[in-house]
């Protein structure tokens, strides 16, 4: 199962392509509105991002939820199939 620095490395690989931001500023307590400026279709486009780099398919009121970076981690280590690896 992949390591919360790896899903931590994925998700800010997947943040800097889509939406071109400073790797710098993907950290885990970054705020995806606030610090990061991104809005509600943004959370949409990260969520199919997501789901294709993992295989989770988050759910309307799980992306609600989630709001920091960390949010994010936490959610994907959660969900994680043990035999797929991040990025398949």
């Amino acid at each position: 199962m992949a390591t919360r620095e790896e899903i931590l490395g994925q998700v800010r690989h997947v943040l800097v392509e889509t939406f071109e931001l400073d790797p710098g500023d993907i950290v885990p307590d970054a705020h995806l509105y606030h610090d990061l400026d991104l809005d509600s279709l943004d959370a949409i486009d990260l969520a199919v991002k997501l789901g294709t780099h993992t295989g989770i398919k988050l759910k309307e009121e799980e992306m609600k939820a989630i709001r920091t970076v960390a949010d994010i981690v936490d959610f994907v280590h959660r969900n994680l199939d043990p035999a797929k690896s991040l990025g398949n």
